[in-house]
């Protein structure tokens, strides 16, 4: 019988290991998550932006040199940071997910 309880505290320990493991995957892909989808608004109102931007030079004050502009030199700046930063997050992301499924197969 105390060979038996041994086990089944053994197994205990090991399964509060791994729930406590997957929990705190879980949370860190709900992080992930969570900036990802800010990045990914960022990124839309900076494209919405430099398009209102461009479209008001381009059409409205018929400016030829609406490139060189330092307006738009900076956004075009910041939605390159964007991009890279959401491609980071998602890499990240995609990470978590492989190492988890590594480990379950194992």
């Amino acid at each position: 019988m105390p060979n038996l309880l041994n086990e089944i505290t053994k197994w205990l320990d090991d399964v509060s290991k791994v729930v406590g493991k997957e929990a705190g995957d879980l949370t860190l892909k709900g992080r992930l998550k969570v900036e990802i989808f800010e990045l990914n608004r960022k990124l839309r109102e900076c494209y919405i932006e430099l398009g209102n931007l461009v479209f008001d030079e381009v059409f409205e004050k018929k400016s030829k040199t609406w490139q060189r502009k330092q307006k738009t030199r900076s956004l075009i700046t910041k939605t390159k940071r964007l991009r890279t930063n959401l491609r980071k997050k998602a890499q990240e992301y995609r990470k978590i997910g492989k190492k988890a499924k590594k480990k379950r197969k194992k």
